[in-house]
């Protein structure tokens, strides 16, 4: 599978993206070595970038040489590249709440887009947000794109609103976007990723900027349902290559797969405009005092198991198996290590602390995240992750709930209806998870021990589902 090595056409419109980028090309493995980072200013800017429905191995630096992105490759090569990372949970509506309020779904109230706890537009931001808790400490913060959490970024620590979505999807092209503290939508001319980041551009080049410290919050809908239109010259990196070509290595060739192209074209799309903002920050000399997070908002089946295929739309996550759950998750910038390959477990949920840990402030006790800088420095163990789906009352994904937990070899699924059945996979030997283990005799020691596991941290967290009825 991949490119084809007398592709000229491939072969230029790559130099193209790469010489727009400022970022080179290439799917070259990252070298699993570390070295030690430049001195992290006290209090450095944060940028944080996220995707959405962004598969993990929709990267080439996964292993994937279908898809081009030349500038995540680059970032994953030279920073720290998690390529174990996790979500707490697989939607965009519940994870980008755990992701302001550093909580799991059933502590904040956003259970999914169909159900959230009543009034939790005026609640979900009274308590602290990482944007409000880096505002207090003398953060600028500011936020640009996609939103998608009930109540507005200004009552959840945003100083500065600039062209976003409040919604979850948009256009493509000329879509209906807000401009600061307002709820009116206008239509805007262009294609949707690149007018986030004029946005964010501007930002990066003005005054306040080069003040600092600052947060900048980006969120790009981008590879999201429905995954076009793109510009031309996007579009001429996949030209001429077949259907089968366009397909992740391990994905699964006897299902009705979703549109690998256009959903690939997205994501090259995406991965130029993170090049525009890198360059930004070289060009404005903020580079050496900003840690940029690349971080996926949740992955998407892409047709997996019968689900996200052809005409599902944006229904193609909300369960607990690898290509829902597993996504990118790139830190890269000073005081962090360079060039790492981590298998650290770890979770969207880790990235609140981490963030409020960078800026040398103190984490809430009621965050169960990890500090990865502490974890990347050994002086915290991480060896596990969680999973959850919580929204056990709405029609359409009521059916679903669940916990996991996942180390990076196994996972225990544990469903809410015994009816499913729980389920054991050996992710280092089986990573599609077509082996249920549960009743394995030689697999009764591993599972034993991520029920453990998974039973502790329910209770650490005060979990409702360990009202579940009892497994055997």
């Amino acid at each position: 599978m991949g490119h084809r090595a007398g592709s000229t056409r491939v072969l230029m419109a790559v130099l193209l993206l790469s010489e727009l980028s400022c970022a080179g090309v290439g799917h070259r493995a990252p070298r699993p070595l570390a070295s030690t980072g430049a001195a992290a200013p006290s209090r450095p800017n944060l940028v944080v970038v996220l995707s959405d429905d962004q598969r993990w191995d929709a990267l080439g630096a996964a292993g994937n040489p279908a898809v081009i992105t030349p500038v995540m490759d680059r970032m994953a090569r030279e920073g720290v590249y998690f390529r174990q990372a996790t979500v707490s949970v697989s939607q965009c509506h519940p994870v980008r709440a755990s992701l302001l309020t550093g909580l799991l779904s059933y502590r904040h109230g956003v259970y999914s887009t169909k159900y959230q706890e009543p009034g939790v537009a005026e609640t979900l931001c009274r308590r602290p947000t990482v944007a409000s808790l880096l505002r207090d400490a003398g953060y600028h913060t500011v936020v640009v794109g996609k939103w998608h959490v009930p109540p507005p970024p200004w009552k959840c620590g945003f100083d500065e609103v600039r062209t976003w979505l409040p919604e979850g999807g948009a256009d493509y092209r000329d879509p209906q976007l807000v401009h600061g503290i307002s709820d009116q939508h206008e239509s805007v001319a262009g294609f949707t990723q690149e007018i986030f980041t004029d946005s964010a551009v501007d930002f990066l080049r003005g005054k306040t900027a080069q003040e600092g410290p600052f947060l900048l919050w980006v969120g790009f809908t981008a590879p999201h349902y429905p995954y076009e239109p793109n510009p031309a010259r996007i579009e001429s990196l996949y030209a001429g290559r077949r259907e089968e070509e366009l397909l992740p290595p391990g994905f699964p060739r006897d299902v009705r797969a979703n549109d690998w192209r256009h959903y690939d074209e997205a994501v090259s799309h995406l991965d130029e405009q993170l090049g525009r903002l890198l360059t930004a920050l070289r060009e404005t000399g903020l580079a050496g005092r900003t840690v940029v997070v690349l971080l996926g908002d949740n992955g998407y089946m892409m047709g997996e198991r019968g689900i996200g295929g052809p005409d599902s739309g944006a229904n193609g996550k909300q369960v607990p198996y690898e290509s829902s759950l597993r996504v990118p998750f790139v830190l890269s910038g000073p005081g962090l290590p360079k060039a790492l390959v981590s298998d650290l477990p770890v979770s969207s949920l880790d990235l609140p602390p981490t963030l409020l840990s960078l800026a040398g402030l103190p984490v809430p006790d009621s965050w169960p995240g990890r500090d990865l800088v502490a974890a990347l420095a050994g002086k915290l163990a991480i060896r596990e992750a969680f999973s959850e789906w919580s929204d056990e009352k709405s029609e359409s994904f009521g059916r679903l709930a669940f916990r996991a937990v996942r180390t990076p070899t196994h996972k225990l699924i544990v469903w809410k209806d015994p009816a499913r059945g729980d389920e054991l996979y050996d992710l280092a030997s089986d990573p599609a998870e077509t082996r249920n283990l549960i009743a394995d005799p030689a697999a009764q020691e591993v599972l034993r021990d991520l029920r453990s596991r998974l039973a502790a941290w329910m209770r650490r967290n005060g979990d409702p589902a360990l009202s579940w009825p009892a497994r055997p």
